[in-house]
């Protein structure tokens, strides 16, 4: 898809660019997606695009540029057909105005199609309103002691666990640390995390997590290249240099939820949302785990609250029969 992509968005064409010179060349689904500052989203969006071009069978510019709402209403209802969430339905209409503002600003479309198409309501309480499930200690638990303590692999795989269930942090935030992310500021060892929008959020470390760290880098060997990614590629039981892809974390997490004997919709999110709800059942305050979880409103770390709150106080464990 991403090809299509590609291909069908085109050249920006002359005249819409003041240094028509030098970008006249570049497509304009580059200079689109160029402003987005990270790769996921980057990557998310020429995926919902792709889907819309191969989904309405589009295979020339012009017939991109010609597409008009009936097209945007039919690609929602095929999703909705597909199954999919209202949440990611939204997603990918939303990533569709995006790009069809862009052409209409470039003047390559004469209007976008997908304003005033009416996008599937996901609720107010976002990722946080129960859609992602979370765990229990016990569970959190088993995961944490699933991989294999005697082995690098064993001891890198424990330490990405703790990463994910002690700080919270989203899905791709480990694989963007290196080795002098994980360092002692004042009395607190801390991470330093690449957060969306290529910000910064330091994150004071339980200690668990902190000795989880401190043995895989131990048997590891590699702490004493500052920039080298904190996490490291393993083969034959021995490092191979390289970085993890970011698909490794998401396979990786989903694997010892699976020996753990976890619910296959368990993923590295439910990490989040768990670490979120207990750290209100610790009673620490909401703008403390916003800080620490790098949400940018303090509604949505709230939502993950009001869930764990509304569960508690449901009416049908008041009732005997």
């Amino acid at each position: 898809m991403d090809n299509k992509v590609e291909k069908l968005v085109g050249a920006v064409a002359p005249g819409d660019l003041d240094d028509q010179d030098a970008l006249e060349v570049v497509p304009a689904e580059s200079l689109w997606l160029a402003n987005f500052q990270t790769e996921n989203t980057r990557a998310a969006y020429r995926r919902a695009v792709g889907d819309f071009i191969e989904t309405m069978g589009i295979t020339s510019p012009a017939a991109l540029y010609s597409v008009t709402q009936a097209h945007v209403i039919a690609f929602r209802d095929e999703l909705r057909d597909r199954g999919l969430s209202n949440a990611s339905i939204a997603n990918r209409l939303s990533a569709l105005s995006s790009l069809y503002k862009f052409l209409a600003d470039k003047q390559l479309c004469k209007i976008n199609p997908v304003s005033g198409v009416r996008r599937p309501t996901t609720g107010s309480g976002g990722l946080g309103s129960g859609k992602t499930p979370a765990l229990t200690a016990k569970q959190v638990r088993a995961m944490l002691e699933a991989p294999d303590p005697e082995t690098l692999q064993g001891l890198r795989d424990r330490a990405i666990l703790h990463v994910y269930f002690f700080t919270g942090g989203r899905c791709s935030e480990p694989s963007t640390l290196r080795v002098k992310d994980f360092r002692l500021d004042r009395d607190y060892w801390v991470l330093e995390f690449t957060t969306k929008g290529e910000k910064i959020n330091t994150v004071a470390i339980h200690t668990e997590c902190q000795i989880a760290l401190r043995k895989y880098l131990d048997a590891s060997g590699h702490e004493d290249g500052p920039q080298a990614p904190l996490f490291l590629a393993v083969k034959a039981g021995k490092n191979t240099g390289g970085p993890l892809t970011r698909g490794s974390f998401y396979k990786l997490f989903k694997k010892y939820a699976g020996l753990a004997g976890l619910p296959g919709n368990i993923t590295p999110h439910s990490a989040r949302a768990t670490f979120i709800t207990q750290a209100y059942d610790a009673g620490l305050q909401g703008e403390d785990i916003q800080r620490t979880v790098g949400h940018s409103s303090i509604t949505t770390t709230e939502g993950y609250n009001r869930t764990a709150r509304r569960h508690r106080k449901s009416a049908s464990f008041g009732v005997s029969y």
